[in-house]
């Protein structure tokens, strides 16, 4: 039997205290914190997708089947095509290698260290791969929620879920509603950014919204105030008026042609 361990360089990410100090911004309660999706957010592509297309065996399609039809939960689809993905080490960070970040993300993070204003990943994803590409571009100590990949040092990989909640709507490996509910008394205002399906539940239950692609279609949809976003320049436009005023806009932004 194959013995699964940690390979995330920094694994205390998912014991890691809500209030403690971090390079991006200690935070305080007249600062927003930023919480921000990964995957197609932060980094150009999906890395899971990317990841399962290049070393998923058969099945993983037929398990993404089932969770477009609500048949399985997203962390127990996530959880099973990771268990068919065959690949060494070296062959998943070649894959990483290929994947860059949002150009503007540094900006914002510098701006954020100026302002004490604590930024944090959260992301349905793998802890391992956004350590992984952050660490390319000198950010080694972003705190990372995200979902524990393991691996048995052959071919052999698992998924742990340590964000997971039994009472989690979409049934996610990382429910993010919670890791807001829990940032909540840390801060007056949450910031967040995202663009995909694991950011739907959490749109209404912050502050602010910075959403790309089919967010920005959900918070249309249903009526969620947002701020349309084609990258972080876009956020680092309008931080210094959250910073300096405290105030924060609800009032919906829409796509023009």
């Amino acid at each position: 039997m194959n013995t699964f361990l940690t390979i995330t360089k920094n694994a205390h990410h998912f014991s890691e205290p809500l209030h403690s100090g971090l390079l991006y911004g200690a935070g305080s309660n007249s600062q927003p914190i930023i919480l921000s999706d990964f995957d197609g957010t932060i980094s150009d592509k999906d890395v899971t997708d990317t990841l399962l297309e290049q070393f998923g065996m058969a099945g993983c399609q037929e398990l993404e089947e089932l969770w477009l039809a609500d048949k399985i939960s997203s962390k127990e689809c996530m959880g099973k095509q990771i268990a068919l993905m065959k690949a060494t080490l070296p062959e998943i960070n070649e894959v990483l290698d290929s994947i860059q970040i949002d150009p503007y993300f540094i900006d914002v993070l510098n701006f954020a260290k100026q302002h004490q204003i604590a930024v944090k990943v959260v992301s349905d994803g793998l802890d391992y791969a956004i350590e992984y590409i952050l660490k390319k571009y000198g950010i080694n100590d972003l705190p990372i929620y995200a979902n524990h990949l393991l691996h048995d040092f052959d071919h052999g990989w698992r998924l742990a879920f340590p964000y997971a909640n039994n009472a989690c709507v979409k049934g996610s490996g990382n429910c993010k509603c919670a890791l807001v509910k829990q940032h909540q008394p840390l801060t007056n205002s949450i910031i967040y950014v995202g663009d995909g399906a694991s950011d739907f539940c959490v749109s209404n239950k912050v502050d602010v919204v910075f959403a790309k692609s089919k967010l920005i279609n959900y918070c249309q949809e249903n009526h969620i105030a947002y701020h349309p976003m084609q990258d972080f320049n876009d956020v680092l436009r309008l931080l210094p008026r959250f910073t300096q005023t405290h105030s924060f806009s609800k009032i919906a932004i829409t796509l023009t042609d």
